[in-house]
Parts: C-alpha cells; sequence; structure tokens
C-alpha cells in the first residue's frame, strides 16, 4: 500500500526540515571553529609549550567572547516563548562558561610565567593544565549540544542568518593554526 501524497503539504515539510539542518549545520560550524581554536591550546599545552599555550588560549578566548556576544545579542532575544529552555539557561550557561575559562586561563598563565624546571615537575604541570582544561570542554561541549539541539531548531532562519552573518561571526581559515 502506498502513502498518498498531499501536494504542498510534503514540499513544506521537506523545506522546513532543510531550514532546520541549515540552522544547525551553522551552530555547528560556529562551535566547531571554538573547538579548532581550543584544541590548538591543548596541543601546545600537551608539547609544554606554554607561551604558546597562553596566546593560544587568548585567541580562542576572544573567539568566545565573540561567540557569546553575538548570541547573547542577536540569538537569545529571539528565543519564542514555549521554547524548551528560556534564555536565561542559555545566558546563565555562559556565565559558567565565561568563570570557567577565566579561572583556567589564570591557571595557564601562571604556569608560563613561571615554566616548571625538570622533566617531572614539566610532565605534571602539564598534566595539571589538562585536567583543569576537562571541566571546562565539559560544560562547553553540553551548552553546545543544548544550542544545536534547541536553540538552532526553535529560532528562525532569517534570525539566525542575520546573527552568524556579523563580521565577528564569520568562519575563519584554520588551515594553519601558528603561534
Amino acid at each position: 500500500m502506498s502513502e498518498a501524497v498531499t501536494p504542498g503539504v510534503d514540499m513544506m515539510a521537506t523545506e522546513a526540515g532543510a531550514a532546520v539542518g541549515e540552522a544547525v549545520n551553522r551552530f555547528t560550524q560556529q562551535h566547531e571553529c571554538l573547538d579548532v581554536r581550543l584544541r590548538a591550546h591543548l596541543l601546545a599545552v600537551a608539547g609544554a609549550d606554554f607561551g604558546r599555550a597562553v596566546r593560544h588560549l587568548a585567541r580562542w578566548r576572544r573567539a568566545l567572547d565573540r561567540h557569546i556576544a553575538i548570541e547573547e545579542t542577536h540569538l537569545l532575544p529571539h528565543v519564542p516563548d514555549g521554547a524548551r529552555w528560556a534564555a536565561r539557561v542559555y545566558r546563565l550557561e555562559h556565565r559558567r562558561i565565561e568563570d570557567l575559562a577565566h579561572d583556567y586561563a589564570a591557571k595557564v598563565q601562571a604556569v608560563a610565567a613561571r615554566p616548571p624546571q625538570g622533566w617531572r615537575a614539566t610532565r605534571e604541570a602539564v598534566l595539571a593544565l589538562l585536567d583543569g582544561a576537562h571541566s571546562l570542554r565539559h560544560v562547553i561541549e553540553h551548552h553546545h549540544e543544548r544550542e544545536q539541539m534547541a536553540l538552532a531548531v526553535e529560532l528562525t532562519p532569517e534570525v539566525q542568518e542575520a546573527a552568524w552573518r556579523m563580521p565577528a561571526a564569520a568562519p575563519a581559515d584554520f588551515s594553519r593554526i601558528g603561534p
């Protein structure tokens, strides 16, 4: 038995599904750009290049701050009534991420200011920083999942397109991550 096709309705459903997919892709792309920057920092930490780690972390933090500013200024004011999570939830998560990032940056800067001496001390500093980044990465991962699962789906494509078209939101070329 074949399913009945309702002209117009099936086309609208297909178009709506495509729009949702594009919206999730925009969020995913923005989050991937942030992830690439944080990964560059973590690779510098893993290599015990603490000066480079500080520089990469500062670049990531500037990108994170721009990302949060765009979301809070251009996206969160448009969260519809009855959304899965209120704009307040996203803002609270942003504050938590900023606090964790601030605390973590202080640890990285302290190690870079007084580099450990010797093989064992260096490895212990690397491990401490990687452990310190874990909770930050965990919160960010869950926040990004929440945005991609709900916010990207609940905001209109027009609102999202306008927000991500902002110059600060333009995807960067991460083909070469340098010092």
